[in-house]
């Protein structure tokens, strides 16, 4: 499937969805979840460091 997506501003922050609509990011969760996925991942690297160290 292919879906046209127009040359976008670089400082509008906006997600095009698959009927082209436009909408604003939201970046307040765009940054708790990366927020979240480094905590699991330095979690996931201690087990690992853990795991071998054994």
């Amino acid at each position: 499937m292919y879906i046209n997506k127009e040359v976008q501003d670089m400082s509008q922050n906006t997600h095009t969805g698959v009927s082209n609509n436009r909408r604003p990011v939201n970046s307040k969760k765009v940054k708790a979840r990366r927020n979240e996925t480094e905590k699991v991942l330095e979690f996931v690297k201690k087990r690992a460091e853990l795991d071998t160290n054994k």
